[in-house]
């Protein structure tokens, strides 16, 4: 081979290697002024905030190319459902927990929905509206705003946006809302399964509430609770907890006989007894014995006479007790 041909070969891979590196160091120039451009227009366009469903890293894994945006928490897409309603009709066998449970419902939705004032009175062909979620029907009232009504229901704004598809917070007087996620308190959903008073004593049923014969004078009365008869010093027991607010002893009438004052505007008497247990002021539990059956009073032999009042009217204890 000629001199001057392997001089020429010597040359060309310095050559080849200088071009290679001039190559790399312009990518690097221009990767540089991207990278600046890029980090100054971040500058002006700044992320959200972390919002609750948003996580930020501190790190940004390798594989994941969108980890500088954040990632979705986990969400209970049920939560955004809008409201959708279908029905069903009582079969033989039915409990409104039946119902409630085959839909994976709590029975309060199924007794909102439906407006059951008495699951007792549950008919066969009955139908009833079940809706896709849990919660309450509410009739929006004079000045109320959806914060106040989410709050007080344990809810929120947006729940009751998305829930009812609500374009903006504007609600009107009479405007029934469903309020996801909503309960009824304790004393009336007790009051609706007719579980809010335990029976004070058990006796022998000798008198219903409302008109009758007086047992004394003959003529037509009305009668404001229900007898139940026994011996002399039978315990007697609170129907439901609650403030002893009465005690006293009257010549006729209910002789000694004791109030006690319970949640939503109920009150029981517990007349004719023979002795007390408590005193006023005293909070007693459910089953507690507050006294003892007697014959004091206006009455004709030993019983205790028994009286629901809510907010200041008597009503039947049959409807509310258990």
């Amino acid at each position: 081979m000629p001199r001057f041909q392997v001089a020429v070969r010597r040359i060309e891979i310095p050559l080849v290697a200088a071009a290679f590196v001039f190559a790399v160091l312009s990518q690097l120039l221009l990767l540089s002024k991207s990278d600046f451009v890029l980090s100054r227009d971040l500058n002006i366009f700044r992320l959200p905030e972390q919002t609750g469903s948003i996580i930020w890293r501190d790190t940004i894994p390798e594989h994941d190319d969108f980890a500088v945006i954040g990632e979705v928490a986990s969400v209970d897409p049920s939560r955004f459902l809008a409201l959708e309603v279908g029905s069903y009709r009582v079969q033989s066998g039915d409990t409104l927990g039946q119902i409630a449970s085959r839909f994976g419902l709590e029975m309060d939705t199924l007794i909102s929905f439906n407006q059951i004032e008495d699951v007792r009175r549950l008919q066969i062909g009955d139908t009833y509206r079940i809706p896709n979620r849990d919660g309450l029907l509410y009739t929006v009232k004079r000045g109320d705003n959806l914060a106040t009504i989410a709050s007080v229901n344990g809810s929120t704004v947006n729940g009751i946006l998305d829930a009812n598809d609500l374009l903006s917070q504007n609600i009107i007087e009479g405007q029934v809302l469903f309020i996801p996620g909503a309960r009824l308190n304790e004393t009336e959903l007790k009051l609706i399964l007719g579980e809010l008073f335990a029976w004070p004593v058990r006796g022998r049923f000798t008198s219903s509430f409302g008109m009758r014969d007086d047992p004394f004078t003959g003529l037509r009365r009305f009668h404001n609770g229900i007898d139940l008869a026994d011996a002399v010093g039978t315990r007697i027991r609170a129907a439901s907890s609650g403030q002893v607010v009465h005690i006293e002893t009257q010549t006729g009438n209910y002789g000694k006989f004791i109030i006690i004052r319970h949640p939503q505007g109920f009150q029981t008497l517990y007349g004719h007894l023979d002795s007390f247990s408590v005193r006023t002021g005293e909070y007693v539990e459910r089953g507690q014995i507050i006294g003892s059956m007697g014959n004091t009073g206006r009455s004709t032999g030993p019983h205790l006479h028994f009286s629901v009042i809510h907010n200041g009217t008597f009503v039947d204890p049959l409807r509310y007790l258990h």
